[in-house]
């Protein structure tokens, strides 16, 4: 988990807000990695995917993982596709509603 820099849900929430504000290529350098760990589209959507799961097992399914979830793969999605003003927003309705979710 150390990889994305979160390691419970309180800290996804934090994830999922950099990964909004740098998508799709303002990803500030990483340290003491190699090229092929630096940050990329790529790299930030599979962080998401991952810190979606880590919520699930640290408090359980809960109906808005599957929104998220959903939502993450339509940024994606639009991302790819150039719709840049349509991914960031897809982020920023899955950070509404994971803000509702209590964390530690």
């Amino acid at each position: 988990m150390a990889r994305f820099g979160f390691s419970d849900l309180h800290s996804f929430k934090d994830y999922v807000v950099f990964a909004q504000t740098c998508a799709p290529d303002r990803f500030p350098p990483r340290e003491g990695v190699g090229p092929e760990e630096q940050w990329t589209l790529d790299l930030a959507f599979e962080g998401l995917r991952l810190g979606l799961r880590m919520a699930v097992e640290e408090i359980g399914e809960q109906p808005t993982f599957a929104i998220c979830r959903q939502l993450v793969a339509e940024a994606y999605t639009h991302y790819r596709e150039g719709r840049m003003r349509d991914g960031f927003f897809k982020l920023e309705e899955m950070q509404t509603l994971l803000k509702k979710i209590p964390s530690a």
